[in-house]
C-alpha cells in the first residue's frame, strides 16, 4: 500500500515541480507575446504663451529599422495663431533606428507658443497617434492599452489689459499722482529677450524728470509682470522690480514698484491706476 502511494505522489510533484518552473521563466518580448508598440512619451500638460514644448514619440521595444508615425492635430487651437510647428514635420515623425543606444528609439518634435497665444483664455492642443509603419511594412501597436495613443496640451494665455489714458495715484516711499497711457504695440516688446504685450508710457511719475516706460504682461488670472528694466533705449539702466494685479470687473490697474538701481535700492512705492 505504502509503495502504491509513493509511486502516485512521484508524477505529482513532477507535475508541480514542472509547473512552477515554466511559470518562472521569463517572458520573451522578441517572440511577440507582447506587441511592439508606440506612444507620445510627452505627458498631457500646461503650457503658457511665449513658451515651447518639445514632444516626444517613443517606441516599447527596438524595431532595428526605421519607424515612420502619422499623427493628427485637433483642439481648438489655432495653427499660426496659437501653435508653430518649429521642428520636425506637420503629420509624420520618423523614428530613426540607432544601433549605438541601449535606449528606447524616439523621435520628437517642437512647438512655439506665440506671446499672443490664446490670448485672455486658454486652448487645447491635441495630438492623436493615427499608424506606425516600420520600413518594412509591419504596422505596430498605438499605444500601451490607454496610456501614449493621444496627448493634450493646455495652451494658457496671457490677459489683456484695455489701453488708453489712465488716471493713477502712488503712494509708499514715494507719492505722486498723474496720468499715463497703456500701450499695446503691434509687435511685442523684447526685453532680455523676452516679449511683452503692454507698457505704460511712464511708471515712475516725476521722479527722474522725464517719463520712464515700462513693459508688462498680465496673466489670465490677472497677475502683473513686469519687465526687468525700461526698454527705452538709454534707459535701460532703470532696473525695478514691477508686480501688481489688474482687476477685471472693478477697472484698476495696481503696479507694485521696488527699485533696484539709482542710489534708492529697496524703496518703492504702489500705483493704482483707473482709465479715464
Amino acid at each position: 500500500m505504502k509503495m502504491k502511494k509513493l509511486l502516485f505522489l512521484i508524477p505529482l510533484f513532477a507535475l508541480i515541480f514542472y509547473g512552477c518552473e515554466n511559470v518562472s521563466e521569463p517572458i520573451d518580448i522578441e517572440s511577440g507575446v507582447i506587441p511592439a508598440f508606440v506612444i507620445i512619451q510627452t505627458a498631457d500638460q500646461d503650457v503658457v504663451a511665449g513658451g515651447n514644448l518639445d514632444v516626444v514619440f517613443q517606441l516599447g521595444q527596438t524595431q532595428e529599422e526605421n519607424v515612420t508615425v502619422e499623427y493628427s492635430i485637433s483642439g481648438d487651437a489655432v495653427q499660426g495663431e496659437d501653435y508653430v510647428l518649429t521642428s520636425g514635420t506637420a503629420g509624420t515623425v520618423v523614428i530613426e533606428f540607432d544601433p549605438e543606444t541601449t535606449s528606447l528609439d524616439t523621435g520628437s518634435i517642437t512647438f512655439d507658443f506665440p506671446v499672443t497665444a490664446a490670448l485672455g483664455t486658454s486652448r487645447n492642443l491635441t495630438l492623436t497617434i493615427e499608424s506606425a509603419v516600420t520600413e518594412s511594412g509591419e504596422s505596430l501597436t498605438i499605444g500601451r492599452g490607454d496610456i501614449g495613443h493621444t496627448r493634450t496640451y493646455t495652451i494658457n494665455g496671457l490677459g489683456e489689459v484695455p489701453t488708453g489714458t489712465y488716471e493713477y495715484e502712488a503712494t509708499g516711499d514715494f507719492a505722486f499722482a498723474g496720468t499715463f497711457d497703456i500701450v499695446q504695440p503691434d509687435e511685442p516688446i523684447s526685453v532680455d529677450g523676452d516679449p511683452y504685450l503692454f507698457a505704460t508710457t511712464n511708471i515712475a511719475g516725476g521722479l527722474f524728470g522725464f517719463d520712464v516706460p515700462y513693459a508688462f504682461n498680465v496673466t489670465a488670472g490677472g497677475s502683473v509682470i513686469g519687465a526687468p528694466f525700461s526698454h527705452e533705449p538709454g534707459l535701460e539702466t532703470i532696473i525695478l522690480d514691477v508686480t501688481g494685479s489688474y482687476d477685471e470687473a472693478e477697472e484698476v490697474l495696481i503696479f507694485d514698484v521696488i527699485f533696484r538701481c539709482c542710489g534708492v535700492e529697496g524703496l518703492g512705492y504702489q500705483i493704482v491706476a483707473t482709465p479715464l
